[in-house]
């Protein structure tokens, strides 16, 4: 159980939380959602192992209401469209957390621990998200994780596909969105890589989190730094023409590394990647990216400048 965070912590912290809201409607023009306000705190921490070890990444805080019923988040397209500046405020704001716990000499914190600090800032806060009030959530919760496993630029790991099989992937590197990968063409019947020079590039990267490698549940099968030179590196993120924040990127959209520069984009590139047709997603929660595999979303492509 948390010690309460003295009155002038809890001020500290709730003017921290009232930037990180004032941060996305500022952008997205209305109160997030309890389940957008949970992805945000997901994808803007960069937990420090001495501080928060064996932490998940992303941070994918579940919530249950005070009637007993877990939280079931709407599929929502606004936290992917946000720029920097929400993810900066809930990145202080948790890290205002974590420096208030371990201010009295305690070296680390936990996941659980975590959790409740937000959650005791938020009910005190009395917010209203945009569809349900914080004083209705009785608790917020991580997953357990038993045993940690590592990945590291160039690592492969395989996703289990159905029926049967595996999807492949290549660790690109990691960032604010999450876990930059390169899909590896195919589905196949071991979890190997082998012959490295026969591999394709699926589908431009994508990001997603480190949950499923880090329990095993996606297994790593080797490091090859050379499946690297398949896919762009730093990975793009790409922008509709006018964002829902209004910011314009030129007639049909622009992309860039997430810390830039950014560039305009013509109409072939964005109807490539699904800009027009808005299927476009930068990141994917480790569950949906699998399904998605599975239901062959990433099999026609488009491969890393396949509009060129």
């Amino acid at each position: 159980m948390n010690p309460p965070l003295t009155p002038q912590d809890l001020r500290s912290a709730l003017e921290a939380l009232d930037h990180v809201f004032e941060a996305f409607t500022e952008e997205i023009g209305e109160e997030p959602t309890l389940g957008e306000f949970l992805e945000i705190m997901s994808l803007a921490i960069e937990p420090d192992e001495d501080v928060l070890p064996g932490a998940p990444v992303p941070l994918l805080m579940k919530a249950k209401k005070k009637n007993g019923r877990w939280y079931e988040a709407e599929l929502s397209d606004s936290v992917a469209s946000l720029n920097d500046n929400t993810f900066a405020e809930a990145g202080a704001f948790l890290t205002l957390l974590m420096d208030r716990h371990t201010a009295d000499g305690t070296p680390t914190m936990s996941t659980e621990e975590l959790a409740n600090g937000v959650l005791e800032v938020l009910q005190a806060s009395e917010r209203a998200f945009a569809d349900i009030a914080a004083e209705d959530i009785h608790a917020l919760t991580l997953p357990k994780v038993k045993k940690s496993f590592r990945s590291k630029t160039g690592d492969v790991f395989a996703i289990p596909a159905e029926p049967q099989g595996y999807h492949l992937a290549v660790v690109i590197g990691n960032d604010r969105m999450g876990l930059a990968i390169g899909l590896l063409e195919g589905v196949f019947s071991r979890p190997e890589v082998g012959e490295v020079g026969r591999h394709r590039a699926r589908h431009i990267p994508i990001h997603t989190g480190t949950r499923l490698i880090k329990d095993g549940t996606w297994q790593i099968i080797g490091n090859h730094p050379s499946l690297l030179e398949l896919f762009p590196d730093p990975p793009d993120l790409y922008w509709n023409a006018v964002t829902v924040s209004g910011r314009r990127f030129g007639e049909y959209g622009g992309a860039g590394p997430i810390e830039g520069p950014f560039r305009l984009i013509g109409k072939a590139e964005a109807e490539a990647v699904g800009l027009l047709d808005e299927t476009y997603r930068s990141s994917y929660t480790e569950e949906y990216l699998q399904k998605q595999l599975n239901e062959g979303r990433f099999d026609n492509g488009p491969a890393p400048r396949s509009w060129l």
